[in-house]
């Protein structure tokens, strides 16, 4: 699963906190226009919400619900020692990164 480097914080005392994002299928899924009028609002409207996005990420939907982030968007809060984002790579804002979910069956 690749996700988004939204936020990354020193908690001090070797921790740090990262917040990881991956937009959800239905921000990926766009209705295909019909007419010219539909296309240049889905354009516009798409415009708008890139650039709201980029002063309030996550703060404002266009043409969906408000809320602090869209339906279906994926948010990894996690807090990890320093040592272990080392191991990551030390990844900044707005890096990309890849973790692999498996199920363990022995604990």
């Amino acid at each position: 699963m690749k996700l988004k480097v939204k936020q990354v914080i020193s908690l001090g005392q070797n921790m740090v906190r990262v917040i990881l994002t991956r937009p959800g299928l239905r921000s990926r899924v766009e209705v295909i226009p019909k007419t010219q009028e539909q296309k240049m609002a889905q354009d516009l409207a798409k415009q708008a919400q890139q650039v709201f996005g980029n002063i309030f990420p996550g703060g404002m939907v266009i043409g969906g619900p408000m809320g602090g982030q869209s339906h279906g968007d994926l948010t990894v809060d996690m807090m990890i020692t320093d040592d272990e984002y080392t191991q990551m790579g030390r990844p900044g804002i707005n890096d990309i990164v890849q973790i692999d979910i498996t199920k363990i069956t022995d604990e």
